[in-house]
C-alpha cells in the first residue's frame, strides 16, 4: 500500500476511534476526560493549521470545552484531513510546512512527519482518557485498530 492511501487509512480509523471515545466521555459526564479529549482534538486542528504555516505563538491547547464543543469539533478536524488526504500523492507527503511553536519557535517538518505526529498524539491521549474512564468506574469502549479492522471488513 502507498504511503498517502495508509495515511487515509489511518485517518479513517483516527476518527472512528475520536467518535467512539467522544461518545464514552459524554456517557461517563467526567470533566477530566473531557479536557483530554478537547486537548486531543483541538491539537489535531492546530497541527492541520501548522501544515499551512500557522504561527502557533501562545496557542492555548488546553482549552476548556463541552462535550457539545468537543463533537463539533470532531467533526471538523475529520473533515480538514479526509479532504486535505484525497487531494495528496505520495511526493505531496515530502512538503516542507514552516510553522512556529506555541513558545514561538520556528521548526520544520515535511507533511508525512506532521501527519504521522498527529496520529501518535491522539492515540496516545484516547489511552489517557481509557484510563480515566477505568479509574472513575466506566467500562472505556474498545478502540483498538484490529477491533476497527474486524468491524470495518478490512480484513
Amino acid at each position: 500500500m502507498e504511503s498517502i492511501a495508509h495515511l487515509r487509512h489511518l485517518y479513517t480509523y483516527n476518527d472512528w476511534a475520536n467518535r467512539r471515545i467522544l461518545v464514552a466521555v459524554k456517557g461517563s459526564g467526567s470533566e477530566r476526560c473531557c479536557q483530554i479529549l478537547a486537548h486531543l482534538l483541538v491539537t489535531e486542528m492546530e497541527y492541520y493549521e501548522r501544515l499551512f504555516g500557522k504561527d502557533s505563538t501562545g496557542f492555548n491547547f488546553w482549552p476548556d470545552l463541552t462535550v457539545e464543543d468537543c463533537g463539533e469539533l470532531a467533526r471538523a478536524v475529520s473533515q480538514a484531513y479526509e479532504k486535505l488526504l484525497r487531494r495528496f500523492d505520495d511526493e505531496g507527503l515530502e512538503i516542507i510546512a514552516k510553522y512556529r511553536s506555541s513558545e514561538g519557535i520556528p521548526y520544520q517538518n515535511t507533511y508525512r512527519e506532521h501527519l504521522t505526529h498527529v496520529l501518535m498524539h491522539s492515540s496516545t491521549h484516547r489511552g489517557n482518557i481509557m484510563l480515566k474512564l477505568r479509574e472513575e468506574g466506566f467500562e472505556p469502549p474498545k478502540i483498538d485498530y484490529i477491533i476497527y479492522l474486524r468491524e470495518t471488513k478490512y480484513i
